[in-house]
């Protein structure tokens, strides 16, 4: 798959052509989290039949929560864009299942930090790439990295989300024009703020 995209003023639409995601087209997004060469934590030893690694820079805080989220299936018009501030947001499919993710890179966090800065509380049109993830493995997004929720490229796709309580609080909570914002989430109405949808065109 190549990386492409394309403005379509008519129907208002930027399309986004996926790119196969791996660890280094993912780097400034986050982390591929699946059978991989990272090192071993050779400490942990109990098992000779066991290997234990740590393939990202995952982290929370004491509200942490696991989501099971379950996928019917929609359209891959991306209208919704957010971001957190205190975890790093995971994405595991069940089952092997394949999806897309459409990222944006951090504008208004610095992920060395995790905190917020003066920047735009927007995502950068330009950094916006669609992702093909085969379901070998999930996603860690990187801290302020703009997403939509996967979309699934097969009816009945299940994920185990790795979140925050304070997420499901701050989605729960929309404001009168939808978007929400929340101590750990920020996000945007797309169509709203830019005037077009991205749209994920394999």
């Amino acid at each position: 798959m190549s990386s492409t995209s394309s403005m379509s003023n008519a129907a208002s639409v930027r399309h986004l052509t996926p790119i196969t995601a791996t660890p280094e087209t993912l780097k400034g997004y986050g982390w591929l989290i699946g059978p991989d060469k990272t090192p071993v934590r050779e400490k942990i030893d109990f098992y000779d039949e066991v290997d234990v690694r740590q393939p990202a820079a995952f982290h929370s805080n004491q509200d942490t929560c696991l989501n099971l989220v379950s996928f019917r299936p929609r359209g891959l018009d991306v209208r919704w864009m957010e971001y957190h501030v205190k975890h790093t947001q995971t994405f595991i499919p069940l089952s092997g299942m394949p999806f897309y993710m459409v990222l944006g890179k951090p504008t208004n966090v610095d992920p060395a930090t995790g905190l917020e800065s003066d920047g735009v509380a927007l995502p950068d049109p330009e950094s916006v790439q669609a992702f093909y993830f085969d379901g070998s493995g999930g996603l860690v997004m990187d801290v302020g990295v703009w997403h939509e929720v996967p979309f699934p490229a097969r009816d009945e796709t299940h994920f185990v989300c790795i979140c925050t309580n304070e997420t499901n609080d701050n989605l729960e909570t929309q404001g009168a024009d939808g978007e929400c914002n929340g101590g750990d989430l920020t996000k945007r109405n797309i169509a709203k703020q830019f005037g077009y949808t991205f749209q994920v065109s394999p």
